[in-house]
């Protein structure tokens, strides 16, 4: 009879010992589930970005220098999707979804019109982009985009059909033109 209740107590304590095995094997496979989510999150919201990137770069490289005043040094952009310095919040990537609807330009459609160009960046909330002129000083949330503004040279078309870069090959090595910056911040 002793026999069986130490048996009986051994099947006992290893059923406890497997059951505990299982739960934190469970627990261990929903942390990796939720990090798999946030990853997919997390690339979601970069590919948007990039997205919403190098259509503002598209745009700004459109742009022709009638669309500025001549000699102006700050205040004097005319294209309707570049706002002045100081005009966005000093941190605009911490604005609610509603701000960035409100203020924002839908990647994929022409910033003065609205209408499609036949591409966007899909997913649960569309990318969109800002531009503010900042003479003078760097605040950046992800892209410092340079052009140059007077001279000869020829507006790249809107929406893109040249790779990156194609715009500013026109100018010489001395004019800053193209991407100078990545995830700055001065």
């Amino acid at each position: 009879m002793n026999a069986r209740g130490v048996a009986l107590i051994m099947g006992l304590i290893l059923l406890a010992a497997i059951s505990l095995l299982a739960l934190t094997s469970a627990r261990g496979m929903v942390l990796q589930h939720r990090m798999a989510g946030n990853l997919d999150e997390n690339l979601e919201a970069l590919h948007n970005a990039s997205i919403a990137a190098a259509d503002a770069r598209s745009w700004l490289e459109s742009r022709a220098d009638v669309e500025r005043e001549t000699g102006c040094p700050a205040d004097c952009l005319l294209p309707v999707a570049i706002r002045n310095a100081g005009e966005l919040p000093a941190r605009p990537e911490f604005e609610s979804a509603a701000w960035w609807r409100a203020n924002g330009y839908l990647a994929g459609a022409d910033p003065e019109s609205g209408d499609s160009l036949g591409y966007g960046s899909g997913g649960v909330e569309p990318a969109r982009w800002i531009m503010e002129e900042r003479p003078g000083s760097v605040a950046v949330s992800e892209t410092i985009l340079a052009r140059p503004w007077d001279g000869e040279y020829d507006p790249a078309p809107y929406p893109a059909t040249d790779p990156p870069g194609g715009f500013c090959s026109q100018f010489g090595e001395s004019v800053a033109c193209g991407t100078l910056a990545w995830r700055q911040r001065k």
